[in-house]
């Protein structure tokens, strides 16, 4: 049976995104549209929000340039000087208790005297309300939280069981380095999670050949994504102490090391590790053109393993402006992005008059590529 899992996002005032809303997001989806048009303002977004979930106001501002960088200078007017997102899930796979929850948060005055404003629901029982000027209120009896926590900070961490705080607190935006990723980890890397640059790809490969689950699964999927390679393996060089990542293709005996490789193997095995290493805890993963550098087969073996491992736990989420990528595509997971008067629009590529019957023997591209969807078009 189909999972019809999906997500409802607001977002307002950030960047070129003045007012967004976007309706039954699915688990994996694609944000397609023309470089410039916001769909990088739109991951930008998210990882602000998450900053501010995770670690408070200050801290997003200071990861994103400071309050000028994130404010447009086209929207800047009296009045809108604050952040707004909200979240609804609508969890096919939770008890019926558990399947529609809802985040919103809002930040006044963000660039001077920031103090959040946040609730966090499920079904229609409040599990924390945060109000300005008072203490955080937890559950439905709607209890104060006697520990005083600065107005800058999130309250959620008093929530840290719920689905949508765990979404929230670990939202990753990936935007690989191919070159930095091929190079030989030092000895004090962070093997515990692939970063945002993929720099620390050998010490995170290095912890996971001790699953051989998960190592056998990178395997097998890396020769279907890039045929030819056979397998990968890490070691520790003998002069510097550092981690490095070699390859073995078919029909050969050698260990080649990740530099001879091409940039866009190292980018889909960087993906490959960021995705399977989190399957086994919630979080919101965000790629930024995982096209580069991969034949159009290559693609299509990518998005297919990308589709299969996201999840209400785990949503999925891509930005291209690649008619392989869309190509592979089903109706309702494409996004169409575009941006007039400065603005970033988002239109679900399902919610106008055309369906899967009307592009069959047509194609998602070409009627992407055409703008039948009268969504703009990709250059």
């Amino acid at each position: 049976m189909a999972n019809h899992s999906h997500f409802d996002l607001t977002i307002s005032n950030y960047k070129s995104i003045a007012s967004l809303k976007i309706k039954g997001l699915k688990p994996f989806s694609v944000f397609a549209g023309p470089n410039g048009c916001g769909k990088s303002n739109f991951f930008d977004a998210l990882d602000f929000v998450g900053r501010i979930c995770r670690h408070g106001v200050e801290d997003a501002l200071r990861a994103h340039g400071g309050a000028g960088n994130v404010r447009s200078a086209k929207l800047n007017a009296p009045g809108k000087q604050h952040i707004e997102f909200g979240i609804k899930l609508f969890d096919e796979t939770a008890s019926s208790f558990a399947k529609v929850s809802k985040y919103d948060l809002r930040v006044p005055n963000f660039a001077t005297a920031p103090e959040i404003k946040e609730s966090l629901s499920q079904v229609d029982s409040s599990v924390l309300e945060r109000v300005q000027g008072r203490p955080p209120l937890v559950g439905h009896e709607k209890t104060p939280i006697a520990v005083n926590i600065p107005p800058w900070m999130s309250a959620l961490l008093f929530a840290p069981a719920h689905l949508l705080t765990n979404l929230l607190r670990n939202i990753t935006v990936y935007r690989v380095d191919p070159r930095s990723a091929k190079e030989p980890d030092p000895s004090d890397a962070d093997p515990s999670r692939l970063n945002s640059r993929g720099n620390n790809l050998a010490a995170v490969l290095g912890r996971l050949e001790a699953d051989p689950e998960a190592h056998t699964l990178i395997s097998e999927w890396m020769a279907m994504v890039v045929p030819g390679v056979e397998a990968i393996r890490t070691t520790r060089q003998r002069l510097d102490q550092r981690t490095a990542v070699l390859f073995k293709e078919r029909r050969t005996k050698r260990w080649f090391p990740a530099g001879l490789m091409s940039d866009g193997t190292i980018y889909a095995l960087s993906l490959l590790v960021a995705v399977l290493d989190r399957r086994d805890s919630p979080g919101v993963t965000l790629i930024e053109e995982p096209e580069r550098g991969l034949h159009p087969a290559a693609i299509a073996e990518l998005v297919d393993f990308l589709r299969e491992e996201a999840g209400p736990q785990n949503p999925i989420w891509l930005t291209t402006h690649s008619e392989s990528v869309v190509r592979r595509l089903r109706l309702e997971e494409l996004v169409l992005v575009d941006k007039k008067a400065g603005r970033t629009r988002m239109k679900r590529a399902d919610s106008g008059n055309l369906d899967n019957t009307d592009l069959k023997g047509f194609g998602l591209e070409a009627a992407w590529l055409s703008n039948l969807f009268n969504a703009g078009v990709p250059w």
